[in-house]
C-alpha cells in the first residue's frame, strides 16, 4: 500500500498567508508550487506585503496576490487604530465572500501577540481547514506541523511541512520563480548599455532596512570587487534597490565596476542575477533569488540564523573548509559559538546583533575571494567539457 500523502479532494479555494519580505516570499515558492501540483484546478491566492508581492508576481502557481501593510498590524495599538480597523474589516468581508476551503499559514508563531493576531485572522476568514506551524500556540489550527524552533529546519522545509499536512507531496518541490520575457529583454538591453556583453559576477552590497546587522562591511565588498575583477575574466556588476546607492558609490570609488543599483525592477534584477556566473551578497533577498534561479551563490551570514534562512539548496561552509562540496550555493560564516543570536530557538533574539559584530568581522576578504575564484574556475571547467556526440 502506498504511504504517499493523498491530497484532500474538496480543496477548490486556498489562501496562503505569508506576510513576507522578498527573501521569505522566495522561500515560500517551493510550498506554493507543491500546492499547485497537488491541486491543479484550485484557485490559490496569497495574502502578503507589498514587498512580498514583488517576488510572488514571479510565481506562476498563484492566481491572485492580495497586498496588506503588515506593519500597520504589528502591535495592538495599530490593530485598534480606527483607519486600520476599518481597512481590516473591509479585507475580512472580501475574504469571507471568497469562501476559502483552506488557509495555509506560512508563519512562525513567534510572539504571543502574533499568535493571537493570526488566530483572529484565520477565524475571521472562516475557512474550515487551517494548516500551519505549531510551537504550542497553534491550537486554532486544524492541521499542524511541529515547529521545532528556528534553524532546526530551514524555512522552506518548514513551509513544506505545513502543506504536507493537507496531503501535498513535497519530494519534488523546488523554488518556483519565472522571469517574464519582457524583463529578460529589458535586462539584456540594460547590460548592453553598460558594456556588459560577456561573463559577469553580481555583487549585492546591502540587505535592506530590516536588521542592518546582517550586512558584511561595504569596504570588504569593494575589495572583493577589485580582486575578482583582477583575477578573473568576469566584469563585476553591482545590483540593488535605492538603499544600496551609498554602498555602490563607495565601491565604485575604489574599483572598476558597473553599477545597476536603482536601475532595475525586481523582475529585471531576477534576469540579471539568473545569467550571472556568480552572485555574492549577505543574508538578503538577492542571494535567495540567485539560489532559486540555480545561479552559483555565496551568501555571507553573521548574526542571523543560517540554518533557518540559508538560500535554497545551499551548503554551509565552516571556517576550516577549503575544498568546495558539490553544490552551487554556499553560506559563508564564522563558527563562533554566540552566532547566530538573531532568530534562535523560539525567540527573535538580537535583531541588530551585538556592537562588535565579531561573527561578520571574522569572515575575511581572502576567504570569500578564494571561494569565489574556485566557483568561477569550476564554471569555466564545466563550460569547456566536450560532450561526445553519438556516431
Amino acid at each position: 500500500m502506498s504511504t504517499d500523502p493523498q491530497p484532500i479532494a474538496t480543496l477548490n479555494r486556498i489562501l496562503v498567508v505569508k506576510l513576507a519580505d522578498l527573501g521569505d516570499a522566495i522561500l515560500a515558492t517551493p510550498a506554493i508550487g507543491a500546492l499547485r501540483a497537488a491541486y491543479p484546478h484550485a484557485k490559490i491566492d496569497v495574502l502578503t506585503t507589498p514587498n512580498g508581492a514583488l517576488a510572488f508576481r514571479l510565481c506562476p502557481a498563484l492566481d491572485r496576490i492580495i497586498e496588506i501593510d503588515k506593519h500597520a498590524f504589528d502591535d495592538p495599538r495599530g490593530m485598534i487604530h480606527p483607519a486600520n480597523a476599518v481597512r481590516m474589516a473591509r479585507f475580512i468581508a472580501k475574504f469571507r465572500l471568497a469562501r476559502y476551503d483552506a488557509i495555509v499559514l506560512l508563519q512562525h508563531l513567534t510572539t504571543s501577540f502574533g499568535a493571537r493576531k493570526y488566530h483572529w485572522l484565520c477565524r475571521a476568514i472562516g475557512a474550515p481547514l487551517r494548516a500551519g506551524l505549531d510551537n504550542g500556540q497553534g491550537t486554532f489550527l486544524t492541521h499542524r506541523a511541529v515547529d521545532y524552533g528556528f534553524g532546526v529546519k530551514s524555512v522552506y522545509d518548514y513551509n513544506l511541512d505545513v502543506v504536507a499536512q493537507l496531503g501535498v507531496p513535497t519530494d519534488e518541490a523546488r523554488p518556483l520563480i519565472v522571469i517574464p520575457e519582457d524583463a529578460e529583454h529589458s535586462a539584456r538591453r540594460l547590460l548592453d548599455e553598460h558594456g556588459v556583453s560577456g561573463s559577469y559576477v553580481v555583487i549585492h552590497p546591502s540587505v535592506g532596512g530590516y536588521s542592518s546587522a546582517r550586512n558584511w562591511p561595504v569596504e570588504r565588498f569593494a575589495q572583493i570587487a577589485h580582486l575578482i575583477g583582477s583575477n578573473s575574466q568576469c566584469k563585476v556588476v553591482l545590483v540593488g534597490a535605492d538603499d544600496a546607492i551609498d554602498a555602490a558609490q563607495t565601491i565604485c570609488a575604489s574599483s572598476t565596476v558597473i553599477s545597476l543599483v536603482g536601475e532595475t525592477s525586481f523582475a529585471e534584477l531576477g534576469a540579471v542575477v539568473s545569467h550571472a556566473q556568480l552572485v555574492i551578497g549577505s543574508d538578503s533577498s538577492i542571494t535567495h533569488l540567485a539560489a532559486a534561479a540555480a545561479t552559483p551563490t555565496i551568501a555571507i551570514f553573521g548574526p542571523s540564523n543560517h540554518n533557518a534562512w540559508k538560500p535554497y539548496g545551499s551548503v554551509v561552509l565552516g571556517e576550516n573548509i577549503t575544498n568546495l562540496p558539490n553544490s552551487s550555493a554556499f553560506v559563508v560564516r564564522s563558527d563562533i559559538p554566540c552566532s547566530p543570536c538573531f532568530y534562535s530557538g523560539y525567540a527573535l533574539g538580537r535583531r541588530e546583533g551585538c556592537l562588535l559584530r565579531t561573527c561578520l568581522d571574522r569572515v575575511s576578504v581572502d576567504r570569500v575571494t578564494q571561494i569565489a575564484l574556485q566557483i568561477l574556475d569550476r564554471n569555466r571547467s564545466l563550460e569547456n567539457v566536450t560532450i561526445p556526440q553519438p556516431h
